[in-house]
């Protein structure tokens, strides 16, 4: 995987922890900061997964399922932290 495709992932990744922040109605419980890092986890290990599986050249199905890893991992923590918050 190039740097570039890794730099756009990863600022993909921090784009959407940004909207996940934003989405939340009551605000996420997670700090800020671990909502960047998650976002950037979730998108890059997304798109590294394409990569392994598809070779070069999938940057645009990398892109998706970055962006569709980072937004279930941004929510779920966000989820399992509420829940904790609450017991």
């Amino acid at each position: 995987m190039s740097f570039f495709a890794l730099l756009w992932l990863a600022a993909l990744g921090l784009g959407i922890g940004a909207l996940g922040r934003a989405v939340v109605k009551n605000g996420t419980p997670m700090a800020t900061w671990m909502t960047a890092v998650v976002g950037v986890v979730g998108a890059v290990g997304g798109g590294g997964v394409i990569h392994a599986i598809l070779g070069d050249g999938h940057l645009l199905v990398g892109t998706i399922l970055g962006a569709a890893l980072a937004t279930l991992l941004v929510t779920a923590i966000a989820s399992w932290q509420r829940t904790r918050e609450e017991s």
